[in-house]
């Protein structure tokens, strides 16, 4: 899903200007983030899968219930932030609804957290399936 999302969200800010989105995963370096030293880059990490069964059923053919998560991580400067902020924020989180990721249930939290003069936006998109 994380390919998916990458070209989800590079597609929807494609026309912005003051942000682009970055293939690489979401490392450190040191005790820094890659995000955090590439402000207005927009990263997207591994997913995290989950599976449990929803309805066990006789003979082998349980329903599962599928959790997939990734997050997305956004930094920018909180002194001077940009423009297109709010749109580029608008932007990723509209991603959830293209077509191609659309499963049974889709959701985008995100969270922000202030480190130094850093602003973090952490974006955690939830993809629920249910299927046998």
């Amino acid at each position: 899903m994380r390919t998916e999302l990458l070209t989800a969200i590079t597609a929807a800010v494609s026309t912005l200007t003051q942000f682009a989105v970055n293939t690489e995963l979401p490392w450190s370096q040191g005790n820094l983030p890659l995000y955090r030293k590439n402000m207005k880059r927009i990263y997207v990490d591994r997913d995290d899968r989950e599976q449990s069964v929803l309805y066990p059923v006789f003979a082998g053919s349980d329903v599962y219930d599928y959790l997939l998560t990734t997050n997305v991580y956004l930094a920018v400067d909180s002194k001077n932030p940009p423009s297109q902020l709010d749109t580029a924020i608008e932007k990723i989180i509209s991603a959830k609804d293209t077509t191609t990721l659309v499963t049974s249930a889709t959701e985008c939290d995100y969270s922000i957290d202030k480190n130094e003069d850093v602003l973090i936006y952490t974006f955690e998109f939830r993809f629920a399936e249910t299927k046998t």
